[in-house]
């Protein structure tokens, strides 16, 4: 092969892979990479650093190095452009194909099977969320980590050098960093050892040792979710889950979803290239071939840990799985052509289905990633320019709708921007579909009532959001409310906004960073609850100096009537804590909460008594 052949042979893979999510690097953030992004904020002190790398987050999961410390870095270097971010994705998977290829050119001894086993894992439409989603990079880089130790692994069995046993272990370590599924590797390297290299196979044991320690100390430190779509089910459902995972990972199926048709033809497709790797598979155990068994343990192996998600079963945990199918699939094309005419045909049919119908998801995958994040950019470059030039008012926004809310809005994208205060104007609520599992809408809609003030006292702008570009319409929308709302106190209330102080009486300092601290006991003005039922919702901080010295109790009253006594301990640095509120009565136009907590601490050069700083309270 010349220099041009071999450079054309590990580049195609990758270029392929460009031509196929190019918009992927023209994907703005959304979702989940508003919170990653917004870690820097949480980084004041040396040692917050420690606190911010490695404490559980997000559904408790601890990834410094394909979360925590790439989105610090990225985002200390380029802000909010997101290009870099992407390029960074797409280099790593880049090299995630290359050792795909060097990978099945040596498990098949073909170097055929080593140039179409990444163009096969490549195309599958499991990959377009993490090539079109920063946040999904966790998947990009684990399959790195995993693949460099599964090529070093073989390199290992091939020479007996052990230094490349030793880079095995340092690979396989960093990976912890990337994924939790990264537990799963040594069973990986152990199903290699017993189907095609026995005699290495007592040297994938001490990695299970690794694996261990890891997940005992991850549960640990952060316990699985007990309830909620991430909550484990060891049931019959494991299966069901499982077969899903197989009929998705063919392709075809995942265009019924996309509105494609028809459903015959679909299901005919996905069980034709079904019956084609379980066909593949008999025949080379029929020859003894024990590396087909190995593809699919990889498969099997690699999903395992993901099955008991009952409610959280997701096309793209298919991701890394799915290279053990690709080294598969690769295997059985090369062996296909040489086995006559009959048998090519057969094959090129087969991966002519295979590749088109997961291009054709990965691209519309791709592309709905793009528009809605864009969208999404667009809102916040808006909002952005509406700061500019209404300096110190809040901005209200009509006409945001369910698609544009969950992409990013609920996730307060403007933060990064130092913007706080950007709300929905009243019945925004009922323009958007109900995810409790995401949040609740109804946190970002201002109330009839906070909406009514702001205008009158000449605090708020408002704009309409629904085309292309936002369009102010403070002056029509200021006469109607004006005219037909009726004024009264709001029920809910943010701590950290000037609109509310007035409804602030005594105990509380001045707004500091988005919240307030009270001292010993606080009272604030709400508006009073109408039907029985009503809870007061409380929100905010315990800070970590007031708990070193045990527990602090928060007395909660309305009108001197105490609702209950709270007791927060090391666990409760940021709290949410639910009163129920005595029936209401038509009549009354107010009630004072009361807060009181048993003891107050000095920062150091500070000199006030503080004791809790709070968010949000409000009576719903």
């Amino acid at each position: 092969m010349t220099r041009v052949g071999r450079a054309a042979y590990w580049a195609i893979p990758s270029l392929l892979c460009l031509a196929l999510y190019w918009l992927g690097l023209k994907v703005w953030f959304f979702q989940d990479d508003f919170a990653w992004l917004g870690l820097r904020e949480m980084v004041v002190r040396p040692q917050d650093l420690w606190h911010v790398m490695f404490a559980p987050m997000a559904q408790g999961t601890i990834r410094p190095l394909s979360e925590r410390g790439f989105f610090l870095l990225f985002y200390s270097l380029f802000g909010v452009e997101a290009l870099p971010f992407r390029i960074w994705v797409f280099l790593t998977q880049f090299a995630n194909l290359v050792l795909l290829s060097s990978i099945a050119w040596r498990l098949t001894g073909s170097r055929a099977a080593g140039f179409l086993a990444p163009i096969l894992w490549m195309v599958n439409g499991a990959l377009a969320a993490a090539m079109s989603w920063t946040s999904s990079y966790n998947q990009v880089l684990c399959a790195f980590f995993v693949l460099l130790a599964f090529r070093l692994f073989l390199q290992y069995v091939e020479t007996g050098e052990r230094k490349y046993y030793v880079w095995q272990w340092v690979a396989f370590l960093l990976g912890f960093g990337a994924l939790e599924l990264n537990v799963v590797y040594p069973a990986l390297a152990f199903s290699y050892a017993l189907f095609c290299a026995r005699k290495y196979l007592w040297q994938t044991v001490p990695l299970f040792a690794a694996s261990a320690v890891y997940t005992v100390a991850h549960n640990r430190v952060s316990p699985g979710a007990k309830t909620g779509v991430y909550a484990m089910h060891w049931d019959t459902s494991i299966f069901d889950s499982f077969w899903t995972y197989w009929r998705w990972g063919m392709g075809p199926e995942r265009l019924e979803n996309l509105g494609y048709g028809p459903s015959w033809l679909i299901a005919t497709c996905t069980y034709a290239l079904l019956g084609a790797v379980a066909g593949f598979v008999l025949w080379k155990l029929y020859r003894r071939e024990w590396l087909a068994i190995f593809c699919v343990s990889w498969f099997t192996i690699v999903l395992s840990p993901l099955l008991p998600l009952r409610d959280h079963v997701s096309f793209y945990y298919n991701t890394i799985p799915m290279i053990g199918l690709a080294i598969l699939g690769a295997w059985g094309l090369v062996e296909a052509w040489k086995s006559g005419w009959a048998m090519r045909i057969i094959a090129i049919v087969l991966a002519v289905v295979y590749i088109s119908s997961n291009a054709v998801v990965a691209q519309e995958q791709t592309a709905w990633n793009f528009r809605r994040s864009r969208a999404l950019r667009a809102l916040v470059r808006g909002v952005e320019r509406a700061h500019e030039l209404h300096s110190g008012k809040m901005i209200l926004l009509k006409g945001v709708r369910s698609e544009l809310f969950w992409t990013g809005f609920a996730d307060r994208p403007f933060r990064l921007l130092g913007i706080s205060e950007v709300y929905l104007v009243p019945g925004s609520e009922d323009q958007i579909d109900p995810h409790p599992e995401l949040g609740d809408p109804r946190e970002f809609v201002l109330s009839p009532a906070s909406t009514l003030m702001a205008l009158k006292r000449d605090q708020a702008v408002i704009y309409e959001a629904s085309g292309e570009r936002l369009l102010n319409i403070t002056g029509f929308y200021s006469k109607l409310a004006l005219s037909t709302w009726r004024p009264e106190l709001p029920k809910a209330v943010d701590a950290g906004e000037s609109l509310y102080s007035d409804q602030f009486g005594k105990g509380w300092y001045a707004i500091e960073g988005g919240h307030r601290w009270m001292s010993q006991e606080a009272e604030v003005r709400l508006g009073a609850p109408k039907n029985a039922g009503e809870m007061l919702h409380l929100t905010g901080q315990a800070p970590e100096e007031l708990l070193r010295t045990g527990p602090i109790q928060l007395k909660v009253s309305a009108d001197g009537v105490l609702l209950s006594t709270f007791t927060l301990q090391a666990a409760d640095m940021q709290f949410d804590l639910t009163a129920a509120m005595p029936a209401g009565r038509a009549d009354k136009a107010e009630t004072v909460i009361t807060l009181s907590a048993d003891r107050m601490f000095v920062p150091p050069d500070d000199g006030r008594k503080l004791s809790l700083a709070f968010g949000k309270l409000r009576i719903q």
